[in-house]
């Protein structure tokens, strides 16, 4: 468990510019009292002509459905140092599904997928997810592939995939604090939809939400108590 953190904070170190370290920094500082995140909203029309991936590398990518969950399963994505055994079976038991890419017969990265309700984006605040829906989340590549394009390889796939069951839309979200993560939509030239901010203030025990963009209620839900919501 720790040894899996501090990795997860080199590697944030190494991929970050001085100016989202600081922001990293002055957020784990407020920590114990007000703690935020911020992403931004895309959403995909994937009814329509699928755009092709652009890395150079052989990848093979293969999804998995709750019914195929196993151990083998669990242990490739396991190993490849985010997730733990728990949160995995959390996902799975939610009957999300997972794409995996492989290169070299090697798991090199993944991408969940959520095709129901139930999905938290932060602090009580859920995705709104519509029958012909879906919200692609938590892709992850190793950092030794990272650079090469593997996420395309993944949302190629999985748009195909989630074409193929009846889904026309899919949704995403991207880490304001992760901007190299923005290589996909920038080269596809995707619109960001929304901006979501999301805090809690610890002690009052109170949520603070505010879109950009688009009404928060279009695509997200929450409990209805001692909010703060700012919908512009």
């Amino acid at each position: 468990m720790i040894f899996r953190r501090l990795n997860t904070l080199f590697t944030s170190i190494r991929w970050r510019k001085p100016f989202i370290l600081i922001l990293l920094a002055v957020r784990e500082i407020l920590r114990p009292i007000f703690y935020w995140y911020a992403w931004h909203i895309f959403e995909t029309d994937i009814s329509q002509d699928l755009l092709k991936p652009y890395s150079k590398e052989d990848v093979e990518v293969k999804v998995y459905t709750p019914q195929d969950y196993t151990l083998i399963i669990q242990k490739q994505i396991s190993a490849m140092g985010e997730l733990e055994p728990a949160e995995i079976g959390r996902r799975f038991a939610r009957k999300d599904l997972i794409a995996i890419a492989v290169v070299r017969e090697q798991p090199v990265g993944y991408m969940w997928m959520a095709i129901s309700q139930g999905l938290e984006l932060a602090y009580d605040t859920y995705w709104t997810v519509r029958s012909h829906e879906a919200v692609k989340y938590g892709s992850f590549v190793i950092p030794a592939l990272r650079g090469r394009a593997i996420n395309s390889c993944l949302n190629s796939a999985v748009n195909s995939y989630l074409r193929n069951i009846g889904i026309i839309r899919s949704l995403s979200s991207i880490s304001i604090l992760n901007p190299q993560s923005m290589s996909l939509p920038k080269h596809y030239k995707r619109p960001i939809a929304m901006t979501v901010f999301v805090a809690h203030i610890r002690g009052l025990n109170w949520n603070i939400r505010k879109s950009f963009r688009a009404p928060l209620e279009s695509r997200f839900t929450w409990p209805k108590k001692r909010e703060i919501i700012r919908p512009f």
